[in-house]
């Protein structure tokens, strides 16, 4: 079971922790949940297509394996310190590498407490517990509940192209990375690719925000964040740190 006294340790002092249920902590007063795959029958869909590997070769030009190999060499960058995976949703790529990994204290973090509670269950039945140095919060990537450079590793798959206000996520990113840390991020970006219609109409939608590489290194640049970066199909990969 995980210590709730480690995890006291780098939550802001203003900020009030309530336990859901054992390992999942909220800053949300009980019954709230503003993630919108907490809406009926969003988050089975995400599991079913989002993580559905065929979908994203076909329609993205990537390897789902991608993500387990990008979360494997961030984890293994720094032998201590606290891990952030921002916006874990329900694991469904990186749960089977956690499972192998309890070295050092990790946070998954999301808006959506029924993907949380789903990716808390993936990494249950894969170890068959939740180490002590594992939590699960529900809280707002854009308000993060952390003292400032609390991580030494941030890792947060596709979750930039979920946001609109993409500066002020930045700026929570740089805040509470540690001075030495390091933060690899994913995030469909628009390609010369044939489906960039459908990328925009998904945008168009309010399913995500529609972005060029140019526009997403703007925001980087425009917050002080030197980045490394690479395209693969429509999945931008980038490294800060």
């Amino acid at each position: 079971m995980s210590d709730p006294h480690i995890l006291s340790e780098i939550i802001s002092e203003d900020v009030h922790l309530n336990l859901v249920e054992p390992e999942l902590y909220s800053v949300y007063s009980s019954g709230v949940s503003p993630g919108s795959y907490d809406r009926f029958g969003a988050s089975t869909i995400y599991d079913v297509v989002a993580c559905n590997r065929f979908y994203n070769w076909l329609m993205w030009g990537y390897s789902v394996r991608d993500y387990a190999t990008l979360c494997e060499d961030s984890l293994s960058s720094f032998s201590e310190g606290w891990v952030l995976d921002l916006a874990c949703g329900s694991m469904a790529f990186t749960a089977k590498t956690y499972a192998r990994f309890s070295n050092r204290p990790v946070v998954f973090l999301d808006q959506s407490l029924k993907l949380l509670r789903r990716g808390k269950s993936r990494l249950e039945k894969l170890r068959g517990n939740i180490p002590e140095n594992m939590f699960f919060l529900h809280a707002d990537a854009l308000d993060l509940p952390f003292r400032e450079k609390t991580f030494h590793t941030i890792i947060s798959l596709n979750l930039l192209h979920c946001v609109n206000d993409l500066k002020t996520l930045l700026r929570e990113i740089k805040r509470v990375l540690a001075v030495d840390g390091n933060s690899v991020l994913t995030t469909l970006v628009q390609s010369r690719r044939w489906n960039n219609r459908y990328l925009d109409m998904l945008a168009r939608s309010g399913a995500l925000v529609s972005r060029s590489s140019e526009e997403l290194l703007s925001a980087f640049n425009d917050v002080e964040m030197k980045v490394a970066h690479k395209v693969k199909g429509n999945l931008a990969f980038i490294k800060y740190g």
